[in-house]
C-alpha cells in the first residue's frame, strides 16, 4: 500500500512540475540562475533526489554543510544523484533498520563531494 501512494505522489509532483514548467520563459529561469532547460531538467528529478541527498549528507557528516552548499553545486549532486546506477542499492543502504556508516555508501558518486563538504565544514568551523 505504502509504494502505491509514493507512485501517486511522484505522478502528482512530477504533472504539477510540468505544468509550472510549461510557463516559465528563460527570463524567469535566469532568475534562478539557470537556463530554462537546467530548470526543466531538474524539475524532473526522481521525486527523492533531494531526499536522499540529504540522508547521505547526514550519513557523511556534512548535513550542516550541505546547508550551506551553493546552489551550483547542489545542481550538479542532485544531477549526479538523479543519474546514478546504485539506486536500488542506495535505497536500501538509506532506509535499511540500522543507520549505515559512510563505509556503507562508499558506492555513492557524490561520496567525494560530501567529504569535501566535510572538510569545508570542519575549516569554517576552525576558524
Amino acid at each position: 500500500m505504502f509504494g502505491m501512494d509514493r507512485m501517486a505522489r511522484t505522478l502528482r509532483t512530477k504533472l504539477a512540475n510540468r505544468w509550472n514548467l510549461s510557463a516559465l520563459t528563460q527570463a524567469g529561469a535566469a532568475d534562478f540562475g539557470a537556463t530554462a532547460a537546467d530548470v526543466a531538467e531538474a524539475a524532473q528529478q526522481r521525486a527523492d533526489v533531494l531526499e536522499r541527498l540529504a540522508h547521505m549528507a547526514e550519513i557523511h557528516g556534512a548535513a550542516d554543510a550541505l546547508k550551506s552548499a551553493g546552489r551550483y553545486r547542489l545542481f550538479e549532486m542532485a544531477r549526479t544523484c538523479d543519474h546514478c546506477p546504485h539506486e536500488r542499492k542506495c535505497a536500501r543502504a538509506l532506509y535499511a533498520a540500522s543507520k549505515p556508516c559512510a563505509k556503507d555508501v562508499d558506492f555513492c558518486p557524490n561520496a567525494a563531494e560530501y567529504a569535501a563538504l566535510t572538510m569545508a565544514g570542519g575549516a569554517a568551523h576552525a576558524s
